[in-house]
């Protein structure tokens, strides 16, 4: 490149594009999934509460459920490296 075209390379904006130039149509579709169940009458909030419960319990594994071994993991391994650090100090303080 010439040393001219390089200095002027950025002294003015690119032409402006017309914004209906980038805009794609996508033809709609049907959401074919299954709907999910009614939910029980309000009437009973024990019952509602206890059938969402229930219809939860056999999914995949959730963050929350996720959690806790991620924190045992978290806390359990600093704790295990400090317990062998003193079990050795202890071991070799003769």
């Amino acid at each position: 490149m010439d040393e001219r075209t390089v200095r002027n390379r950025y002294t003015q904006l690119p032409p402006t594009v017309d914004p209906a130039a980038f805009v794609v149509e996508v033809p709609a579709f049907e959401d074919d999934r299954p709907a999910p169940p009614p939910i029980p009458p309000a009437a009973a909030p024990e019952l509602v509460a206890a059938t969402e419960f229930a219809r939860g319990a056999g999914g995949p594994r959730t963050i929350r459920r996720t959690q806790i071994p991620a924190a045992l993991v978290i806390a359990g391994v600093p704790i295990a490296i400090v317990a062998v650090i003193a079990v050795v100090q202890v071991l070799f303080a003769r």
